[in-house]
């Protein structure tokens, strides 16, 4: 089974945006910019999560249909949670377009999204858009299109620190985007897990019977049952994701979208040296080493023999030695333009 297909349509007046204040690429300048495109009431900046839920129900309660989020890939995950939330109580929700404001962009690259002005020109001039329908990994009632716990989650806690204290510092520059993630993995994660030993985990199969794909991403083996072990020993990463990539166009899962109504898990039993080494080929999608093992699943727990940094959606979620990561059952409906 093949993933869900996109519809394609035209768009219509039924549309807002809606961008997170707090955003570091949101300025008066960009907000004055896309004011010019869009009619300024249609336009909200948005100052917390509960400000932001607040907005999104009065635009369901507009009849409006396609929202556009400007933020990060948090922001975005924010808009589907709360749009989820309000799914409960309204008999639609709408469709989500990701305008590039973020600092990986995972979701926009993905999308293929451009400048957030050029986008919604885009829009309002007609152009062909599709609606790309996709499912989320669910933990602890949270939605997400990618998450994970080891060494990508990691970096983000190592490169939140980094950030803070370069305040004031000449340095301050080199922790800006993809630099200061490089920088947060080399001199603070890969020397701190070097020297530990590395984290085990257990991971069973919840759901229907799941799937071992090779490094083409085709079935390898018999199907692993309901109850049944998927892996148990060392992993410095235990990921999934409905969508390819991390941020910055890093193709992490290849196969994350191949298959309807599954997801993909990807163990990585490397060492942080290891993965730093073999991160050209991880970034490109085409990682080839005996410690990468690839599934298609749909509910399966994740137990490690201790506390492991935990991400979702490119944003750090503090420790975990125990998750459940399950197929979300509604589909959340994301545009871009057609090319």
């Amino acid at each position: 089974m093949t993933a869900l297909a996109p519809i394609y349509r035209l768009p219509d007046e039924r549309y807002a945006v809606v961008l997170n204040a707090n955003a570091g690429r949101v300025t008066e300048r960009l907000t004055a910019a896309i004011r010019g495109v869009v009619p300024a009431d249609r336009v909200f900046l948005t100052q917390s999560p509960e400000h932001a839920r607040e907005v999104l129900e009065r635009c369901v309660e507009n009849d409006v249909h396609t929202i556009f989020a400007g933020g990060g890939d948090g922001t975005i995950v924010g808009v589907i949670n709360a749009l989820e939330a309000i799914r409960r109580t309204h008999d639609f929700v709408p469709e989500v377009g990701v305008l590039r404001l973020g600092t990986g962009n995972a979701l926009a690259h993905w999308l293929g999204s451009g400048g957030p002005v050029a986008d919604l020109e885009g829009w309002r001039s007609g152009a062909v858009h599709r609606s790309l329908p996709v499912q989320m990994v669910e933990a602890e009632g949270t939605l997400f299109p990618f998450g994970g716990l080891g060494y990508d989650a990691a970096v983000l806690n190592d490169y939140n620190r980094l950030k803070k204290a370069a305040r004031g510092r000449w340095w301050r520059p080199l922790t800006f985007g993809l630099a200061g993630y490089l920088l947060a993995a080399f001199t603070r994660t890969i020397p701190n897990f070097l020297m530990r030993d590395a984290p085990r985990v257990r991971i069973t199969n919840l759901g229907r019977p799941a799937t071992r794909l090779d490094e083409r991403g085709r079935e390898l083996g018999p199907p692993i049952p309901t109850g049944g072990v998927l892996y148990e020993g060392p992993a410095g990463v235990v990921g999934c994701a409905t969508t390819p990539m991390y941020g910055y166009g890093m193709r992490m899962f290849p196969w994350a979208a191949a298959r309807a109504g599954r997801f993909q898990l990807r163990v990585l039993n490397m060492s942080a040296l290891s993965a730093a080494a073999n991160l050209g080929p991880a970034w490109r999608g085409n990682l080839v080493h005996p410690g990468r093992h690839d599934f298609h699943v749909d509910r399966v727990r994740a137990v490690f023999d201790g506390a492991m940094p935990y991400q979702i959606g490119g944003e750090a979620q503090g420790y975990r030695r125990e998750v459940v990561f399950g197929l979300s059952a509604n589909v959340v409906r994301l545009v871009s333009r057609a090319r």
